[in-house]
């Protein structure tokens, strides 16, 4: 019987590693291949022109991926995943949103991990938020379409970038 007691720790183990859903990195973020040069100096900034219909459809994809998560078709990092892939096809890479939407997978997994309740998910990335609200003033070069940090930015009742 003792002989048998690893064996059926192992299986035990074994058994468990599909349950636990580890994200995969599907792109190295050293050389994205889907760059948009975005940048542009502050004193001749404004978003662009598609900013805030680009807002409003990442907003549209988001309530449908909540949807899909609270069927239980898709998880919470699932979801962050889809949205962030939906993003980049729409509008490019930027500094800003890059950087928003990692704290945003990192909180997404954490809170589907049980390490952080929605509430701590939620402060993390309202403070990301703020600290991009007061760096976006002094910035020399900004994004001209931050349209995932301002569709966060909207859904928390946050002051958009602009």
């Amino acid at each position: 019987m003792k002989k048998h007691i690893p064996l059926l720790v192992a299986l035990a183990a074994l058994a468990g590693c599909e349950t636990i859903y580890l994200p995969t990195l599907k792109e190295v973020p050293v050389n994205p291949t889907n760059t948009r040069v975005a940048d542009i100096p502050a004193a001749d900034y404004r978003l662009a022109a598609s900013h805030w219909t680009d807002v409003a459809k990442l907003r549209d994809e988001a309530t449908r991926l909540v949807s899909q998560v609270s069927q239980g078709k898709l998880t919470k990092v699932q979801a962050a995943q889809l949205l962030n892939r939906f993003r980049i096809q729409l509008v490019g890479r930027n500094s800003v949103d890059d950087a928003v939407y990692d704290v945003y997978l990192r909180s997404a997994i954490d809170s589907q991990r049980g390490v952080i309740s929605s509430e701590q998910s939620k402060t993390q990335i309202q403070s990301t938020l703020r600290g991009w609200q007061q760096r976006w003033k002094n910035m020399d070069s900004k994004p001209n379409n931050p349209a995932f940090t301002n569709f966060l930015l909207e859904y928390m009742n946050m002051t958009p970038l602009k």
